[in-house]
C-alpha cells in the first residue's frame, strides 16, 4: 500500500512541472504562475555576473517574465528533453527556442532542479549559458533591424 504513494506524490510533482512548462510553451502566463505558490523563489545561476543572475520572488519573477514577453513577442518555446523526479524534486532538461522582437534568434539549453510540494512550486533554480542569455536578455535591442523593410 505505501509502495505506490510515493510514486504518485512524484507523478504528480512531475506533472505540474511538465505542465508549467506547456503553459509557458503556450503563453498561458497566468496559468503558469498558478502552479506557483505565492512564496516561492527562483534561482538564476551567475548572481553578481550578469543582470538576470540571483534570486528572485513571485513579483519580481512577473517583472522577468513581462520583459521576455517584451522582447520576445511570437514567446519562448520551451521543449522538455527529460525529466526525473526524486522527492519534491523535479530535474528538468531543456532548450528553449524563440526570434527576438529585432528578428535575432535565440536558442538556449537549461537544467531546472523545481521544489514542489503541496501541489505547487515552491523554488526553482536554473542553469543556462548565461552568456548567451545575457546578450539576447539584458543587451541592446536593435529595433532598426526589426522595423526595416525586407529586401
Amino acid at each position: 500500500m505505501s509502495a505506490s504513494a510515493p510514486s504518485a506524490s512524484l507523478d504528480d510533482a512531475k506533472a505540474i512541472v511538465l505542465g508549467y512548462f506547456e503553459d509557458i510553451s503556450a503563453a498561458r502566463y497566468d496559468a503558469a504562475r498558478a502552479r506557483i505558490a505565492e512564496d516561492a523563489t527562483w534561482w538564476v545561476v551567475g548572481e553578481g555576473r550578469w543582470p538576470i543572475g540571483g534570486t528572485y520572488d513571485k513579483d519580481s519573477m512577473r517583472a522577468l517574465t513581462d520583459m521576455v514577453r517584451d522582447r520576445f513577442p511570437a514567446g519562448l518555446k520551451l521543449t522538455v528533453h527529460g525529466a526525473v523526479a526524486e522527492g519534491d524534486r523535479v530535474f528538468v532538461e531543456a532548450e528553449s527556442h524563440g526570434t527576438r522582437r529585432d528578428g535575432r534568434p535565440y536558442n538556449n539549453s537549461y537544467i531546472f532542479i523545481f521544489t514542489v510540494r503541496d501541489g505547487l512550486i515552491r523554488h526553482r533554480r536554473e542553469y543556462c549559458d548565461m552568456f548567451h542569455a545575457n546578450d539576447l536578455l539584458c543587451g541592446p535591442m536593435d529595433d532598426a533591424i526589426s522595423q526595416a523593410e525586407p529586401k
